[in-house]
């Protein structure tokens, strides 16, 4: 194996685990979810951005949207009266959580490129290096 792909290796394989540690540290500190009452969700129906499933008491009271669900565009004396202030932050947790995802993606594809053209040009750059002495 080339000391280029061996260092390549070594260098994605820090960048996945800090983006992995990242992940985790995120998810670990969720403690609802996005509506009243409802614990924290899987992991990965957040990432999948799955709907979440209405609690029973929700559906037996047949209480409006507005006074459960945190994710609608509510103003702050709204999501007060209805006591969602925990379940919003919740909300834009899982929000970020996905946004986090993602940008793991787009560093390592920016890593990937941004590596290889400084490989080129260093190696080039030793290669027209003058010896000493």
């Amino acid at each position: 194996m080339k000391l280029k792909t061996k260092v390549w290796l070594v260098s994605q394989s820090l960048l996945v685990l800090t983006a992995i540690i990242i992940q985790m540290t995120f998810y670990g500190e969720m403690k609802l979810g996005p509506l009243l009452g409802m614990p924290k969700r899987d992991y990965w129906d957040i990432i999948r951005n799955l709907e979440p499933e209405v609690p029973k008491y929700v559906l037996e009271k047949n209480l409006p949207p507005k006074m459960y669900d945190a994710r609608l565009p509510l103003s702050l004396s709204e999501i007060t009266a209805a006591n969602l202030g925990a379940y919003r932050k919740a909300y834009r947790q899982e929000v970020g959580l996905r946004m986090a995802f993602k940008g793991g993606f787009v560093v390592n594809i920016i890593y990937l490129l941004g590596f290889h053209l400084l490989y080129f040009f260093f190696i080039r750059k030793l290669n027209q290096a003058k010896p000493i002495g």
